[in-house]
């Protein structure tokens, strides 16, 4: 009785009045440790809260957020560090749900708008990924066919450009959303600079003016 008490109390205490998210989870297997909620301030990891779990699964964070941003969940068993994934919050609630032996394959967000349009956005690069990996599968089994080879060579170099072209298409199809940047910072720093330039010019003022439109700003001002 006193174990769940206690369990209990420090859900109750992560949650500050002064907060304006919320993260609700659930880690199904999970029996025993430590799941911290932690953001990226000038690439430093800042922890913002953190919960010790002893005989339950389920757990509340919350922190408190100017705008929409990319947090991540921290989880720790035994004192060493197992397992992490980013998701984009936004103020209000979250609801967070994954198993323990697939933390990262099968997380599940449900909150805000940007992790929505997160999750579209990895859903195709995993196809892009998927389609990949068959072309080198591809490239073992005809290793002694120099024509066949380059065929598949040739089909590895277009499938790079469309997921370029995609991520491309995509940060500009969402410039009303701080996924916009997000997504062309992370993802496109190989890419030519006029890529990075359409799709800065093409965000919203607002967006602009976010955090990863700043980011994104400074990383084309870098590359000049």
């Amino acid at each position: 009785m006193k174990k769940y008490l206690l369990i209990f109390i420090i859900i109750i205490s992560s949650c500050s009045p002064n907060n304006n998210f919320q993260l609700n989870g659930n880690i199904k297997g999970l029996k025993k440790g430590t799941v911290i909620l932690t953001k990226s301030i000038k690439g430093a990891e800042v922890t913002l809260d953190s919960i010790n779990l002893n005989g339950t699964s389920k757990f509340t964070l919350g922190s408190y957020l100017n705008e929409p941003e990319v947090l991540k969940i921290k989880l720790t068993q035994s004192g060493i560090h197992n397992d992490e994934i980013e998701f984009f919050a936004d103020k209000g609630i979250t609801n967070f749900k994954t198993n323990l032996k697939r933390f990262s394959y099968e997380s599940n967000f449900d909150g805000s708008d940007q992790q929505e349009k997160l999750d579209d956005f990895k859903t195709m690069l995993i196809r892009f990924k998927e389609e990949n990996l068959n072309l080198i599968k591809n490239q073992i089994e005809f290793s002694g066919n120099q024509e066949k080879l380059n065929i598949i060579n040739r089909e590895l170099i277009n499938l790079k450009k469309r997921e370029m072209y995609f991520i491309i298409n995509f940060s500009i199809n969402n410039n009303d959303s701080e996924i916009s940047p997000y997504i062309a910072g992370k993802f496109l720093n190989d890419a030519n600079q006029k890529y990075l330039d359409t799709i800065y010019n093409s965000l919203s003022k607002n967006i602009k003016e976010s955090k990863y439109g700043v980011l994104l700003e400074g990383i084309i001002d870098t590359e000049n």
